[in-house]
């Protein structure tokens, strides 16, 4: 009987970590996500204000955010990996470009805006 009870306390505790590690996973992509739409909410509100300077220091922060959780997203939607890589490398050389074009990098940040908003649907 003791060790029955050990095997089910063993399994039970297995199935909780495995069940913690798929939470985990989770909420690091929907953290993710969230953090950069917020970096993208202020980078059309520089783009629009005409903030060079604040469009430079965002959108360097994309790449950083992204590459905190881009592996997960890999792992579980190549496709909507691959649409938000799409938009993300050229939304950050926009934003380190010496002149910046203000209506290309909007439209850019924008259909970043709708891939990571289509992730965060998808991850919820």
């Amino acid at each position: 009987m003791k060790k029955f009870t050990s095997l089910v306390l063993a399994i039970g505790l297995g199935s909780a970590l495995v069940l913690a590690g798929c939470n985990s996973s989770d909420n690091k992509v929907s953290d993710g996500v969230n953090e950069m739409l917020e970096t993208t909410e202020q980078l059309s509100k520089a783009i629009d204000s005409g903030d060079q300077a604040k469009v430079k220091d965002l959108g360097p922060k994309l790449e950083n955010q992204w590459s905190s959780f881009e592996d997960e997203v890999k792992k579980e939607d190549k496709d909507l990996y691959e649409k938000v890589e799409k938009y993300l490398d050229p939304t950050i050389a926009g934003s380190e470009a010496a002149t910046l074009d203000n209506e290309a990098l909007g439209t850019l940040n924008n259909q970043l805006s709708d891939a990571l908003k289509e992730l965060q649907n998808k991850s919820k």
